[in-house]
């Protein structure tokens, strides 16, 4: 007797649900809504019979057969994905995963200039603050945060990064802040992922004694700028992400001490696939912008 597979969708489906551990990440990777992706993986699970997921808090995870079945199909798509790859793109798509506020603060301001001296490369940039596994999805490269030491992949620097506080010029002004001691009576800005940067800038000027764990938590450090334009207090950053701010005189650096930390941003791809002409171009591109 025939053996009737399930839907290849359903098992794409499924295998973007195990990668991302949320259905609606995997939602957005497929540009479908998360409710057609339920659906598909609900008509996977009804066709073999088993359950794949279960729920675990806000979120879900894999059940054994859903582990086991993860750790063939998701490879193996990885694998048709790039067989396919060089016949359906021609070389002239870049996929790119990135960190959210690296993204809208620093890459995307740029990227006129790349698409400008490469009109024919379409990029596809996706956000992320997970790190993606090169291996198995489709993304031709990464730019991670970190030491640079991740295994399994090749990497070029683009830049260390730095510390300073930021605050508008008329919260400045309101607060009448003249010395870094002051900032014990300021509301200091965090960002949920970064909680530590306003202790390490302190430590680094040698002041103590200022409460760092009070004051307002925003997700990212996007939304952390976002809310010192807003006069809502002063935040902790990377000046390379506020340089628009500052040229519009949105943002001031009152203290301009700035602390240089021992992680930085870097382009990763997946050794052995460098060989590509988009990710070439964006390299030399990349490090012809990190050098301004």
């Amino acid at each position: 007797m025939k053996t009737v597979l399930p839907p290849l969708r359903a098992v794409q489906a499924f295998a973007a649900v195990a990668r991302a551990g949320s259905v609606v990440a995997a939602a957005r990777e497929l540009a479908v809504s998360p409710s057609a992706l339920s659906h598909l993986t609900r008509q996977l699970e009804r066709r073999l019979g088993v359950p794949l997921f279960v729920r675990a808090g806000r979120g879900i995870k894999l059940t054994q057969e859903g582990e086991q079945l993860a750790a063939s199909v998701v490879p193996a798509l990885a694998s048709i994905a790039d067989a396919l790859g060089g016949f359906v793109r021609r070389g002239s798509e870049l996929r790119i995963s990135a960190l959210s506020t690296f993204a809208v603060r620093w890459l995307i301001p740029r990227l006129s200039r790349f698409q400008a001296r490469h009109p024919d490369i379409e990029i596809f940039l996706s956000t992320s603050t997970r790190i993606v596994n090169l291996s198995q999805e489709t993304f031709d490269c990464a730019i991670r945060l970190g030491r640079g030491d991740w295994e399994g992949v090749a990497s070029d620097a683009l830049y260390r990064e730095e510390l300073v506080p930021a605050c508008s010029p008329q919260w400045l002004r309101a607060s009448r802040m003249r010395r870094i001691e002051e900032l014990s009576r300021a509301k200091l800005i965090h960002s949920r992922a970064r909680r530590r940067d306003w202790s390490r800038w302190l430590m680094a000027q040698g002041v103590s004694g200022i409460d760092t764990d009070a004051g307002p938590i925003f997700e990212t450090r996007d939304l952390a700028i976002q809310a010192a334009i807003a006069q809502m207090g002063i935040a902790i950053v990377d000046p390379r992400f506020i340089e628009a701010e500052l040229a519009a005189g949105q943002l001031s650096i009152p203290f301009p001490y700035r602390l240089s930390l021992d992680t930085g941003y870097w382009l990763v791809w997946r050794a052995g696939r460098e060989g590509g002409r988009p990710l070439a171009a964006f390299r030399r591109w990349l490090a012809d912008e990190s050098l301004r």
